[in-house]
């Protein structure tokens, strides 16, 4: 007499695979293997990892293999409590969510109940998988909403669009939800497409360098690594015209920003280091980003034309160190006082009266700027930025792609790191105002790199001797 297996029986052997860490069922179909999906599963269930990166392309099955991940832990252990959380709830339903519901239809998961009032995902054993809204909201800085949550472990999808608050947050949250009954480590997953944010600075560049802790793992899959994707999607992502977009989406580069509000290209801020076809014009100036009671570094630059000659890094320093460095340069360069400037907030004010220079302050209000030649007051609308410092980030912009800034002087590959990580953030803001124009603030550019913009800073200023040429007195921006 022949038994008969029912979709149970086969759950069940799935569920016991999966508990052996044998996941052929998943990442084998029609004699095809997906071997990176089968090192990412293997990885989710091992006992040393606790924070996974897992993408870095289009088509990598990144939500697929998160979406199996959580479905049959929930399967595996009774009671447990999971989420995935997105930036934005309406997509993580959209799209994650219908993900989900076709790895339940693939591989025979039944007994479960979306609560679409809640947004959670509830298990007939009692396991539940909650949905997050992942956005920053103002009035919930520090994401204090999902603090007193407690869960086993969680995935964040397209973890780069958000904030490096809330894997934070996340992150302490899991591990504490029956792991010990299950000896289940807590873990977290990412999923993501390469971006140049947090993602890329806490994961991607510690992984190039050799330098990624043992409790955190980075897993890369291309699409070109996926054999079940579906026939021609390769073909239109190798045919897009955005450079951007083929990098990041199909060669899986990290390198390339594909933020819409970017000001520069990656291409663009790499020639800053390589622009020799400029002329050396023996006319300097110097900017100083003075550090603010201690809490950045300070960093002196001479300037020929718009080529930085010269240039000292103070990591920690004293203000009459500064000082010192600021005179010398004067002195070596026969920089003039109205040809140097330094900014004036904090312990900037002191350095800008004793060396006798221009200082710079904050939130100052735009200088009146000239109609090109040729453009009447009807064809030309001058722009009206929201404060000087936006109006120099944008000259700075219109440098850097004109191919008119060279950063000449030797300098060591952290600090070209540095620069090139803080030129991407030159980037439009608040773009749905259409009555002023903004440049991305500080606050937010922290957040992104994980501290404060220096480098950009100190270049920010040397626009103001092009843009308030005739000024021999303290500005503001």
């Amino acid at each position: 007499m022949q038994l008969q297996i029912t979709a149970s029986d086969i759950l069940n052997s799935r569920i016991e695979l999966f508990k052996r860490k044998e996941f052929d069922f998943i990442t084998t179909r029609e004699g095809k293997s997906h071997i990176k999906q089968d090192k990412a599963l293997q990885i989710l269930t091992d006992n040393e990892t606790e924070e996974f990166l897992y993408g870095g392309a289009a088509g990598g099955a990144k939500s697929w293999t998160g979406c199996v991940w959580l479905a049959f832990n929930c399967l595996l252990y009774p009671g447990t409590r999971w989420f995935i959380a997105r930036k934005e709830l309406k997509r993580l339903t959209e799209s994650t969510l219908i993900t989900f519901f076709k790895v339940c239809k693939e591989y025979n998961i039944t007994g479960f109940k979306f609560n679409a009032q809640k947004n959670f995902i509830l298990f007939s054993n009692g396991s539940r998988i909650d949905l997050l809204d992942g956005k920053h909201i103002p009035s919930d800085p520090m994401f204090e909403r999902f603090g007193s949550t407690e869960y086993t472990g969680g995935w964040i999808e397209e973890a780069p669009e958000c904030a490096f608050g809330l894997f934070e947050v996340l992150k302490t949250r899991i591990g504490r939800h029956l792991n010990d009954k299950y000896n289940v480590l807590a873990k977290i997953l990412l999923t993501a497409n390469p971006n140049k944010n947090w993602v890329y600075r806490e994961f991607y560049k510690p992984f190039i360098q050799g330098a990624l802790g043992g409790l955190r793992k980075f897993l890369q899959s291309l699409v070109t690594e996926n054999p079940f994707i579906e026939s021609g999607y390769i073909d239109r992502l190798k045919r897009t015209k955005d450079k951007s977009k083929r990098e990041r989406l199909l060669k899986g580069n990290w390198e390339y920003d594909d933020d819409p509000n970017a000001l520069c290209s990656y291409d663009n801020i790499l020639a800053v280091f390589n622009n020799n076809q400029i002329p050396l014009r023996h006319e300097y100036f110097l900017t100083a980003d003075i550090a603010r009671l201690g809490s950045d570094k300070a960093i002196v630059a001479v300037w020929d034309g718009w080529v930085v000659v010269d240039y000292k890094v103070f990591e920690k320093s004293l203000t009459t160190e500064i000082q010192d460095c600021i005179n010398t340069f004067r002195r070596e360069y026969n920089i003039p006082a109205h040809q140097a400037v330094a900014d004036e907030d904090g312990v900037g004010g002191g350095v800008v009266d004793n060396c006798g220079i221009l200082g710079f302050t904050n939130n100052a209000s735009p200088v009146a700027e000239e109609v090109p030649d040729g453009y009447g007051d009807e064809r030309y609308q001058k722009p009206q930025y929201n404060n000087y410092q936006t109006q120099c980030g944008y000259y700075l912009v219109k440098m850097i792609n004109s191919f008119n800034f060279w950063f000449k002087a030797e300098i060591s590959e952290q600090y070209k790191e540095e620069i090139t990580e803080e030129l991407e953030q030159l980037k439009s803001y608040k773009v749905e105002d259409d009555r002023k124009v903004y440049l991305l603030p500080k606050k937010e550019i922290k957040e992104n790199i994980g501290r404060s913009p220096d480098w950009r800073d100190l270049f920010l200023m040397r626009a103001h001797f092009d843009i308030n040429p005739q000024s021999n007195y303290e500005i503001s921006w």
